[in-house]
């Protein structure tokens, strides 16, 4: 029995070799399988965290030098378009400027035309367009009309430097004095105005140019300037006799005749944002707006006109908001030497557009004091122009507010 024995054992010993064998071979290809399957994530890991990096780095000129060669083009990323924003534009608009007669004198005396606007000057310059009427010629010619049967005004070349250091940059000639040196005040005038860079609209050298718009480009927005007077076709007594109105072959300032401003609104309106008509008409030293010129602005407004700025009653008379447009029929004296006190205040306009559509519209007081400076008027000061400015608007169905000594129409 004993070698059956041994030889059993042996066969068992064999068995669990086998089988150790075996379990040991399983493991080892289990392990395998599961060391190939890491190696694969692994590498698929490796290869977007590299393309990640590739993208990231795209913008930067950086490539990653292994994969640059077979991996495609980085595709552009597609970005939502934002609406483009409308430009803003703030306008800020004055009455009538003299700085001849007793306005130059004491400017003189001071020795320094910059006097005139030193006081307001902060709040112009906030303006991309200032505007005003420039009711005088600049220059030194010493023929006028005859100035016993003519009111008869000029200031000298070197008082423009009371417009450039307040801002100005943008004016009306179109007036009943523009001529009263004859074409030499006007010529001197226009070429003053244009070596400072201040854009003017009216006079000419012939009714074309004198009915051409002066078009000022700011914060990517035009605005043309046409201008016209009443007075244009008046004829003042001088050595010769001088009518005012440019022609074909003649200088001068132009008429206000509907057709002809109408004409050019609508030729203009194509080629600008916005378009502003400057009017020297009305009742002389009189808040009066009569229904003629009411009609006559409304039409305008019809016709395309963005903004009405009048002048020559040298009184300040009342606001009308029409269609969403303003109209100033008057904007009184902004610097003159007259004496009643009514012709010695008026306001700062202060308009402010985004695109083409009045967003802002406001009204600051300001009074001439010694004949030779403008100053802001608050509390006290201001009440009584407010309170009658407020009565004017009202009457004409655009009534404002009145926020911080100023008069608001929008906000």
């Amino acid at each position: 029995m004993r070698p059956r024995v041994i030889a059993l054992l042996g066969a068992v010993l064999v068995l669990i070799a086998v089988g150790a064998y075996i379990l040991s071979d399983y493991n080892a290809d289990s392990h395998s399988v599961q060391a190939m399957a890491q190696g694969d994530q692994t590498q698929q890991s490796t290869t977007a965290a590299s393309a990640t990096f590739r993208s990231s780095q795209s913008g930067s000129g950086i490539t990653s030098p292994d994969t640059a060669a077979v991996d495609p083009a980085p595709q552009p990323t597609l970005l939502a378009e934002q609406p483009a924003e409308d430009p803003a534009l703030r306008f800020i608009a004055v009455g009538d400027i003299m700085l001849g007669r007793g306005v130059g004198m004491r400017l003189q005396k001071y020795g320094s035309y910059e006097r005139a606007f030193d006081n307001v000057s902060s709040i112009l310059k906030q303006g991309d367009v200032v505007f005003a009427n420039l009711e005088s010629p600049l220059t030194g010619s010493t023929h006028s009309l005859d100035s016993k049967r003519k009111i008869v005004l000029k200031a000298k070349p070197e008082a423009v430097s009371a417009l450039t250091s307040a801002g100005f940059n943008l004016v009306s000639i179109a007036n009943n004095h523009m001529m009263d040196y004859y074409e030499t005040g006007l010529f001197d005038t226009m070429s003053i105005l244009n070596a400072n860079h201040i854009l003017f609209a009216g006079g000419g050298k012939n009714i074309d140019e004198a009915r051409k718009p002066a078009i000022i480009e700011k914060n990517g927005l035009k605005i043309g300037l046409l201008a016209y007077s009443d007075m244009a076709e008046l004829v003042f007594a001088g050595d010769p006799y001088l009518r005012y109105s440019a022609d074909k072959d003649k200088s001068g300032i132009s008429p206000r005749k509907y057709e002809a401003v109408r004409e050019d609104v609508l030729k203009l309106r194509g080629k600008v944002d916005l378009v502003a008509v400057s009017l020297h008409w009305g009742v002389e030293d009189s808040f009066k707006v009569t229904d003629a010129q009411r009609e006559f602005a409304h039409k305008l407004i019809d016709d395309g006109v963005d903004l009405i700025l009048g002048h020559h009653p040298h009184q300040f008379q009342g606001i009308e908001v029409y269609k969403g447009k303003p109209i100033f029929y008057s904007m009184g004296n902004f610097i003159f030497d007259q004496n009643e006190s009514e012709n010695m205040e008026s306001f700062i306009i202060d308009m402010k557009y985004k695109g083409t559509e009045l967003t802002n519209l406001s009204a600051i007081p300001v009074r001439i004091l010694d004949k030779s400076y403008v100053e802001i008027q608050t509390g006290t000061n201001a009440a009584n122009i407010i309170s009658r400015q407020t009565e004017l608007c009202r009457e004409l169905g655009s009534p404002p507010e009145i926020i911080n000594d100023r008069l608001v129409f929008l906000q």
